[in-house]
């Protein structure tokens, strides 16, 4: 962790961010807000919950994608033991299946990498404010969604997996093994295999290729949707 100097009474902005990059580019565009001054800068989710428990900042700008744990699930705590906390997700994973479930769980915004400085402000701002924010496509998409209630499937995966569960099942539909997915999410296979269980529990498949099947296709009809939108 490293400590900024903040000298005025503005609001305070901690940062959770494991990319050196990422962090240097927030630090110049906070430098050219008002009001406000980056306090801490995190670069694990240990570090940031140790030092959250001596100092909340007003805002959190976090991504959700850190080695070493569970993104949401750290959302999810911070939220609950820090609620005067404005969240802002900031993450490279996809807003098409993470920007709602991170609004779930406790988040007030989410922007996907890369953004622009301008966007970036635009976001700090409204929370800031006390509004949300999520970018125009997901704001359709959440709209879409209330207007079509009536012409979902009854198994949506995305509303009925646990996060975890989401992530090897989109592998599952992009054709990847148990082997390649336990090695990109550093899980044991035995792990892996577990979660495919569940997930077939949950979703009604009788069969491996049952599974990938219904993966693949919910796979391409998000991709198709999401160009869409």
């Amino acid at each position: 962790m490293s400590m900024a100097s903040n000298t005025s009474p503005v609001i305070s902005i901690d940062v959770i961010e494991d990319s050196a990059p990422v962090r240097h580019q927030l630090r110049q565009w906070i430098k050219r807000m008002k009001a406000v001054t980056l306090v801490a800068e995190y670069t694990s989710y240990a570090d940031a919950l140790a030092g959250l428990e001596h100092y909340a900042p007003e805002l959190l700008i976090m991504e959700i994608a850190l080695r070493g744990g569970h993104g949401l699930e750290v959302l999810r705590k911070i939220r609950l033991n820090y609620p005067d906390t404005r969240i802002l997700v900031l993450s490279e994973k996809d807003e098409c299946l993470y920007a709602e479930r991170a609004l779930r769980v406790g988040a007030h915004g989410y922007l996907m990498k890369p953004c622009t400085g301008k966007i970036f402000t635009q976001a700090v701002t409204a929370l800031l404010a006390d509004r949300l924010y999520v970018s125009p496509v997901i704001e359709k998409k959440i709209l879409n969604d209330i207007a079509c209630q009536d012409e979902r499937p009854a198994v949506e995966p995305d509303k009925i997996l646990s996060n975890r569960e989401l992530e090897i099942f989109v592998k599952i539909g992009q054709g990847c093994k148990s082997s390649v997915i336990a090695e990109q999410f550093g899980l044991s296979l035995k792990t892996v295999e577990t979660h495919r269980t569940h997930i077939k529990r949950k979703l009604g498949t009788r069969s491996a290729h049952e599974l990938r099947q219904q993966a693949t296709d919910w796979v391409t009809q998000w991709t198709t949707n999401t160009v869409k939108v």
